[in-house]
Order: structure tokens, then C-alpha cells, then sequence
């Protein structure tokens, strides 16, 4: 992505530095443009803006301190399950 926080940077650098919403037009995993109907969501882990299909997984962040089940996208749910930290 060339808005805000890059695709490949690490988790740890990444969380809690929400993209404000009007600097996104479009979901950045899937690129379906934002209007009434398709709203935005932001990953509670890396900030990043999504499509609501795009965030549909949830996980804790036990590094933030997150223990209930909270909006992930596909990209940091993979990396969080691979650390152990949703379960």
C-alpha cells in the first residue's frame, strides 16, 4: 500500500497508528471502493483501513493488552496466530 503504514512492516512498529478514514478511498486488501454500502474498518492491530469481508476474522492482541476478540485483518490474524498471541 502507498497510504500510511506499509504491507510489510512489522506488527510491533505497526499497531495502535490508525490511518484516519479520509485518506482512504478503497479497501486495501481487496481495492472495493468505500461508499454507503461498503464501509470502512480499521484492523485493531496494524491500523490499516478494510472492507468489513477483509477484517471478518477476529483475535486477541495479547501485546496490546486486547483480551477479548476484537477486528483483525487476514495479514495480522495469519501473524498473531503464528505467534500464539489470538489464542
Amino acid at each position: 500500500g502507498g497510504y500510511g503504514v506499509p504491507l510489510e512492516a512489522p506488527l510491533d512498529e505497526t499497531s495502535a497508528k490508525w490511518i484516519p478514514d479520509q485518506g482512504v478511498s478503497a479497501c486495501l486488501a481487496c481495492n472495493k471502493s468505500f461508499d454507503f454500502f461498503v464501509r470502512r474498518h480499521h484492523c485493531r492491530c496494524c491500523g490499516r483501513i478494510f472492507c468489513d469481508k477483509c477484517t471478518s476474522n477476529r483475535s486477541r492482541i495479547a501485546r496490546m493488552q486486547i483480551e477479548q476478540e476484537v477486528r483483525v485483518c487476514g495479514r495480522c490474524f495469519k501473524n498473531l496466530q503464528a505467534m500464539g498471541e489470538g489464542e
